[in-house]
């Protein structure tokens, strides 16, 4: 979103600049747009600021609060906001920098709210407002941490909108926390559905309790046992419809998403499948080492097996150039120069991003394509230019252009797509020997800078190294021979 709102802002302001440069030059004064250079970066801060005012604006609508009153909620409610922003600090400081993922939670949480005001305004009972919609959305979208900070506020908010009420408060908070718990176990969008069925069942059970603590009158009971019900399935609908428009609005990719991408029979996965069978087996090695790795160091192990079924979908371009789909004895780089092979080679990452924007697929996919060799060298034709006679030869003619992996997920990628490469060479692939190629790539890798701009620990270089050995060691594992049956003695 915040793309967006650069690209249509971008043309006009840039104009300003360029009049301002074109009046001010004679005083010596030069201004350039640098802001387009880089992302807008908005501090939580501003955006907690900015959901509280326009929540106490809401309540200070609906709510007939004396002087004293309004001044008390705008300290409970700043108290709230306060704690909730520290919280997420320290436990969850990757959703800080993210700027759409701060927005989206603030622009949830407000619709949720606003919406409690309206349903109020015009009579609909508390126990249909689907406060669930933002723990579901969140949740998916997000994380189930965030979520549950979100829910409580949008509960506390609830409860005070509804006279001040706990049992409204107690109702909507139980209800997220159910639909949180549901919604990390998101497999496909059909399971939304089955949310909004947990949804109903927590409800009516809450209503049911309640309705015998409070000694409700009987006229009143079925109703909002109804009620409440039609809240689960107002839930499951709202987040439903919702969903793909912020997934695509706010840049986020779901784990539904990915298991979406994770089919075989998405096109890329087809063409891939057909026109380079070599590199799709190899992306299939690749995806098995990264995401038995990702598993061990608290990194995303579906987003890791779906980076690497995509991340050599460039050698579709040339697929006769990338050894694992030659069947011809003679290679098609005898007849290349060094410099010219290189370049066929480093090109299939750049083709890679072209056919993922083409066939749109989401950015945090692109990301591993783009990464997943950094700025590494293409070690084999460097060496070659050298023992050619070409000393002059520059490294930087023969590396990727990056950039270098900044997730985990793109790092383990990479490292498993060098390793599996790796592996296919080794004339004699033993335990031992797997184990020092592992070590040594992994090493090369740290060495060559390519893992600075990662949060990797050696501790965390070390549990890959074992996952990939342990795959490795499976897949090169040794075989019985089994002795051949003596026709002679059969006769």
């Amino acid at each position: 979103m915040i793309n967006f709102i650069k690209k249509v802002i971008k043309k006009p302001v840039k104009k300003i600049f360029e009049w301002t440069e074109k009046t001010s030059a004679a005083a010596g004064y030069k201004l350039t747009p640098k802001i387009f250079k880089k992302d807008i970066y908005i501090p939580i801060e501003i955006i907690a600021v900015f959901i509280y005012i326009s929540l106490l604006m809401t309540l200070s609508f609906d709510l007939d609060l004396p002087l004293s009153g309004v001044f008390g909620l705008i300290i409970f409610l700043a108290i709230i906001m306060f704690f909730s922003v520290i919280y997420i600090k320290r436990t969850h400081k990757e959703f800080i920098s993210d700027d759409e993922g701060v927005m989206l939670t603030g622009f949830v949480i407000i619709f949720i709210v606003f919406l409690s005001g309206a349903l109020k305004i015009y009579g609909i009972p508390v126990w249909t407002v689907p406060t669930s919609v933002a723990s579901i959305l969140i949740t998916l979208l997000i994380s189930p941490v965030v979520a549950g900070v979100a829910s409580l506020i949008v509960s506390i908010f609830l409860g005070i909108l509804f006279d001040f009420s706990i049992s409204i408060f107690l109702f909507s908070f139980i209800g997220n926390l159910v639909s949180i718990y549901f919604s990390a176990r998101v497999k496909n969008r059909h399971d939304i559905v089955k949310i909004g069925y947990y949804v109903i069942l927590i409800n009516i059970i809450f209503v049911g309790a309640f309705s015998f603590i409070e000694d409700w009158e009987s006229d009143i009971i079925l109703p909002s046992v109804l009620w409440s019900a039609a809240n689960g399935i107002f839930s499951a609908m709202l987040a439903s419809a919702f969903l793909p428009y912020l997934e695509k609005f706010f840049s986020k990719t779901t784990s539904i998403r990915l298991l979406e991408l994770s089919d075989f029979n998405q096109p890329l996965l087809k063409r891939l499948k057909f026109e380079a069978p070599g590199s799709f087996h190899h992306a299939l090695m690749v995806a098995s080492l990264a995401e038995t790795a990702a598993e061990d160091i608290d990194a995303n192990p579906l987003l890791c097996r779906v980076g690497a079924y995509y991340h050599d979908i460039g050698k579709i371009a040339a697929p006769e150039y990338f050894i694992e789909n030659q069947s011809a004895v003679l290679s098609k780089h005898e007849d290349l120069k060094s410099q010219m092979s290189s370049f066929i080679v480093i090109s299939h990452v750049k083709e890679g991003v072209r056919l993922a924007r083409e066939y749109g697929l989401d950015k945090i996919v692109i990301d591993v394509i783009q990464q997943h060799h950094g700025t590494s060298l293409v070690h084999y034709f460097y060496m070659k230019a050298i023992e050619s006679g070409m000393n002059d030869t520059e490294k930087s003619v023969y590396r990727y252009p990056g950039p270098r992996p900044k997730t985990k997920e793109s790092a383990i990628v990479m490292l498993a797509d060098s390793v599996e490469a790796a592996s296919r060479t080794l004339e004699e692939p033993s335990y031992t020997h797997l184990q020092e190629m592992v070590y040594k790539i992994i090493n090369n890798k740290f060495i060559d800078d390519q893992l600075t701009e990662v949060e990797l620990t050696l501790a965390d270089l070390d549990k890959i190294a074992k996952k990939f050995i342990s795959v490795l060691a499976g897949i090169f594992h040794s075989r019985v021979e089994y002795p051949e049956e003596n026709k002679e003695e059969n006769k």
